[in-house]
């Protein structure tokens, strides 16, 4: 589904001035640590059936990617830590991007030939890399992998402080938000690429995996729960970006997967955030369909 968003916003949250900020392209992929790196690509895996392939550093799950790519999204990579938290989030830039001059637009470590890292207030290191940096065989086909992952839900101490960033230093564009702890934040059309939430430095809520509609729930929440794994909260369809949810949680980690679906669009570029009050999040935003959260989701 492709709508375009056009309402008028309550209050915007102060933007710095992001007019020479780079324009940044799709989530490339995301380095987690956890406990047990082969537990957790058993989850995928045998949960998700996302392809498992080894990396530097760990282990890499891949699937599908954007659908004109024709590579694959080597989505999350796993290291070995005592404890589960975001090493690093990496997003893509053109392949003529001229890294040396992003690098001192941003105040940026050069860490490969092909990428470049700054810190953001939260916590996380983003990676700004060449979309062709990583070149990955597309997997065949399947009905309950995930076509790609979309989005990020990252934890902050200071979300609003976070969310400047992103979007006055890296350029993302505002879509939504809630008082001053939750926002959400688009790189090109889609609602949202990086959201963005209260919580400790370097810790992540859960990753969005794209689903191809209603249709692919039945099949995926059936193995799923043939795996032993079950369903955390949903289905249902969240306010923000209008989209279908369910999210799973690898036993092992704890790292939250929401699979989700007909997100909107927004078509746009200057269509001004939509804002919410503090007390819409349970009432008027979480889930248009009425049910409430499991406590364990909230915290």
């Amino acid at each position: 589904m492709t709508t375009s968003i056009s309402n008028t916003s309550r209050s915007t949250p102060d933007r710095p001035a992001g007019d020479r900020a780079p324009a940044v392209g799709r989530v490339e992929r995301i380095v987690v640590g956890v406990p047990d790196p082969q537990a957790t690509a058993e989850f995928l895996s045998s949960g998700l059936d996302f392809a498992i392939v080894p990396s530097e550093a760990g282990l890499l799950a891949v699937c599908e990617g954007e659908y004109h790519a024709r590579r694959g999204q080597g989505a999350v990579e796993l290291v070995r830590r005592e404890k589960f938290g975001v090493e690093r989030l990496i997003l893509g830039v053109p392949p003529d991007a001229d890294l040396n001059e992003l690098g001192t637009l941003l105040g940026a470590t050069r860490i490969s030939d092909t990428a470049i890292a700054v810190s953001e207030p939260g916590g996380v290191t983003v990676a700004l890399e060449s979309m062709a940096a990583l070149e990955l065989e597309v997997p065949e086909a399947s009905v309950l992998r995930p076509r790609r992952m979309g989005h990020v839900n990252l934890k902050s101490p200071n979300p609003a402080e976070t969310a400047r960033f992103f979007t006055g230093v890296l350029g993302l564009r505002l879509s939504e938000y809630i008082g001053e702890a939750l926002f959400w934040m688009r790189t090109d059309t889609e609602h949202h690429a990086v959201a963005l939430r209260p919580g400790d430095h370097g810790t992540v809520h859960h990753l969005g995996m794209e689903v191809a509609g209603w249709h692919s729930y039945q099949p995926i929440l059936d193995h799923l729960d043939s795996r032993g794994y079950k369903v955390e909260y949903g289905p249902g369809r969240h306010r923000p970006g209008r989209s279908l949810f369910t999210y799973v949680c690898d036993p092992s980690s704890g790292l939250r997967i929401e699979l989700y679906a007909d997100m909107v669009h927004i078509t746009d570029p200057d269509a001004p955030a939509i804002g919410w009050e503090p007390g819409d999040r349970l009432t008027k935003t979480l889930n248009t369909w009425g049910p409430t959260p499991p406590q364990s989701f909230l915290d």
